[in-house]
């Protein structure tokens, strides 16, 4: 018997377990409903941040809160409907997945305008009597509502709150009920700020969210801890403002047993660790200063910290000394930040005391693990460095081998070297400069070199630097990664990005160029939204619609501004040679290359009989042609305008013994004469690459142009008096490249 019901167990196992979880119990499902509204109506001054800090708090939530973006809705500057509509869909999306958890959360933030009886949107008001009813009617087992608005706390109707059991952290077990958080009293403002651009109370929350709040080091953020860091960060930060404390408040009201886990730290693609060794005050703030964290830590345990990918710096102030350093937080990787992360700084830099405002002296200044022996300038702590007005060495790195520091200096001179990571003023070498950031002038004999400059570099021979924007100068070669300001070198320039000038006597090159590009020779660039202007040729990658190219030859991979040259290549323009035979007789060969919108044409013209062979008297002549057009294509036929200028050449007797003698004998001299033309054809591809047009040149004979046509054959003539025009028909074919 036994043995039949061990069979059977087994038999109805996996029947048992499908039907397990077909009924589904996937755990916790959350969902919210975020709220930015920075305006209040026409009688309170629009907020900055609310909107932002809606989405900062989404994001948040988002990547550690456990509320993916599929349950969530965003309002930003919302109506009255709006919040409705956003309380009844998110209500539908929690009745549809009720049997796929075993519980589910709802989460409502709010930022911004409120008053005593209502959150304010914008024309319209929404009552907290209706908030809590839809809020109530959304069917999930908990509800946590956060309001970051003006007297918030009327919504709670209780000052201090009244708190029960917490939330549970065991997902099995049964809970019920609300959690009510506001950042101010029914009495009081809600602040925001633009040192960090957010509301005090939001900042706080997202801070602590972040792992700040982790009092228990267990890398999750509850109900309570979150609660007790938002409102003493919140209350510190607002105690000594204009508008005065606010003191955040809560109503939770619960069944159940544990508390309810807001975030986990360890979900974090990037996680930084405050080592045990850290004790004091903690300030994380991102690459553009943004304060990003802030955190009272002891030297007991380590905190974890889960922030965005980016470059961050840190800044620990303890009871005796001010340490600061930076680091870089990458993807799937946990930063160690501790004591060895940081440099020393002096804490009372730039503060003055007395009347005089005397500086702090060296021993005011104490740092550990710092000595001044055999420095002869005066220096202060500065950033984690050493800051001296004058530097003065054969080399010049004397403090940096000192302190193994960074060296600030506003003139820095060396014979051979000048080495500083800052320099506010100027630096003079006569072979060589390096600074990190320059915002005065370097000038050396040979060699400049600077990461970042602000104001002139000058060298003899070399000057490089990361980022320029003021002026390099130099005999012989400029580079610079970008450039916003302007470069000139004897021989050659180089630029990664270019939204200045670059000028030199032969050649130029910059990746992105957004300026003018002057060379003797040539010019190079990845991508032209300028002027390129050289005297032989120039190339960039792309021509954009507000770049152009002059010079003799101009190259391009793709041009969609304007290349004026004898010979310009793109591969979406135009580049074909033609021939044609002309009412007049003529023979004309002709090579149009540019863009559509503006091509540029180079020929020549004679008489057909005797093209090749001229007939060796003085009628001899020959037309060069030189000129712009356009065209305007439709399927496989185009339509061309050129304007052309004509120059004629031919044969004149002389009796100068300095004329050159034809094959009879006879003295001759070779005259030009030019007059203009206008130019109409129409075009027709049948074939790739191979185009047949017709065209109507109409040449003008004024008085200045007349003695162009005393030896040309024409066969038309309208006009009369000064004013003649001479009109000409050709038929031809012509060869595209492209």
């Amino acid at each position: 018997m036994k043995k039949i019901f061990f069979f059977v167990m087994i038999a109805f196992a996996p029947l048992a377990i499908f039907a397990q979880n077909k009924s589904g119990s996937s755990g916790v499902e959350r969902y919210a409903v975020f709220i930015g509204s920075n305006s209040g109506g026409k009688n309170n001054q629009r907020l900055l941040y609310a909107g932002s800090d809606a989405i900062s708090f989404q994001k948040t939530m988002s990547e550690i809160g456990g509320i993916p973006s599929s349950n969530a809705i965003l309002l930003l500057d919302p109506a009255k409907d709006d919040l409705d509509n956003a309380m009844q869909a998110i209500s539908e999306k929690i009745r549809s997945n009720k049997e796929k958890s075993k519980r589910s959360e709802f989460l409502f933030y709010y930022s911004g305008h409120s008053d005593e009886n209502a959150l304010l949107l914008g024309k319209s008001t929404y009552g907290y009597s209706k908030l809590k009813a839809a809020i109530s009617n959304v069917p999930s087992d908990v509800h946590v509502v956060i309001l970051d608005s003006c007297y918030s706390g009327n919504f709670i109707r209780t000052k201090g709150g009244q708190r029960q059991k917490p939330f549970l952290l065991d997902d099995s077990s049964v809970v019920k009920g609300h959690a009510y958080l506001s950042s101010s009293s029914s009495q009081e403002s809600s602040q925001e700020s633009d040192e960090i651009g957010s509301s005090f109370f939001t900042n706080a929350m997202l801070t602590g969210l972040r792992g700040a709040a982790d009092s228990s080091g267990d890398k999750k953020v509850t109900l309570n801890e979150l609660y007790s860091y938002a409102f003493n960060e919140t209350l510190s930060k607002t105690e000594n403002s204009s508008a005065g404390p606010q003191h955040p408040n809560y109503n939770i009201t619960l069944v159940g047993s544990g508390d309810l886990v807001l975030s986990d730290i360890s979900n974090s693609d990037s996680i930084v660790m405050l080592a045990s060794d850290l004790s004091g005050r903690i300030i994380i703030r991102d690459k553009n200063g943004k304060l990003v964290s802030e955190i009272n830590k002891s030297e007991k345990k380590p905190v974890y910290l889960a922030l965005e990918k980016g470059e961050y710096s840190a800044t620990l102030i303890a009871k005796n000394v001010t340490m600061q350093g930076s680091f870089n937080l990458r993807p799937g990787k946990v930063y160690e930040l501790s004591s060895n992360s940081l440099s020393p700084v002096a804490s009372s830099f730039n503060r003055l005391r007395g009347e005089n405002g005397e500086e702090l002296s060296q021993d005011e200044s104490s740092v550990d693990s710092v000595e001044a022996k055999d420095v002869h300038f005066p220096y202060t702590l500065r950033d984690g460095g050493v800051y001296t007005p004058v530097e003065l060495s054969l080399v010049n790195n004397e403090i940096s081998h000192h302190f193994n520091k960074k060296v600030y200096s506003t003139l820095s001179l060396g014979l051979v070297r000048s080495s500083i990571y800052e320099a506010d003023g100027a630096m003079f070498s006569i072979f060589i400069n390096e600074a990190e950031f320059v915002r005065g002038v370097q000038a050396a004999g040979i060699y400049n070199t600077s990461k970042d400059l602000c104001g002139l570099q000058y060298a003899g021979i070399f000057n490089r630097s990361g980022e320029v924007k003021g002026m390099q100068y130099s005999g012989i070669f400029n580079e610079a990664k970008e450039v916003k300001g302007g470069q000139a070198s004897g021989i050659f320039n180089r630029s990664e990005d270019l939204v200045g000038v670059q000028g030199a006597g032969i050649f130029n090159s910059s990746k992105t160029m957004k300026g003018l590009q002057a060379a003797g020779i040539g010019n190079l660039a990845g991508e032209a939204h300028g002027a390129q202007i050289a005297g032989i040729f120039n190339y960039a990658g792309k021509v954009e619609k507000d770049g152009v190219q002059i010079g003799l030859v101009n190259v391009a991979k793709e041009a969609e501004g304007i290349q004026l040259g004898l010979l310009n290549l793109s591969k979406n323009g135009v580049l074909e040679l033609g021939v044609s035979y002309t009412s007049n007789n003529n023979l004309r060969f002709a090579l149009n290359s540019g863009n559509k919108h503006l091509y540029t044409v180079l020929g020549i013209e004679g008489w057909a009989k005797d093209f090749f062979k001229p007939r060796g008297d003085d009628e001899s002549y020959g037309i060069l042609l030189c000129g712009l057009g356009s065209r305007l294509s439709y399927g496989i036929f185009n339509f061309d305008i050129e304007g052309i200028g004509n120059f004629v050449a031919y044969k004149k007797d002389s009796d100068d013994i300095s004329s050159d003698e034809d094959e009879d004998g006879v003295r001759y001299d070779v005259e030009g004469k030019f007059y203009p033309s206008l130019r109409l054809s129409v075009g027709c591809t049948p074939i790739k690459h191979l185009q047949v047009f017709g065209a109507a040149n109409i040449s003008y004979c004024g008085k200045k142009f007349r003695d162009a046509f005393d030896r040309l054959e024409t066969n038309i003539k309208l006009g009369s008096g000064e004013y003649k025009f001479y009109p000409e028909f050709e038929a031809g074919v012509r060869y595209s490249f492209n």
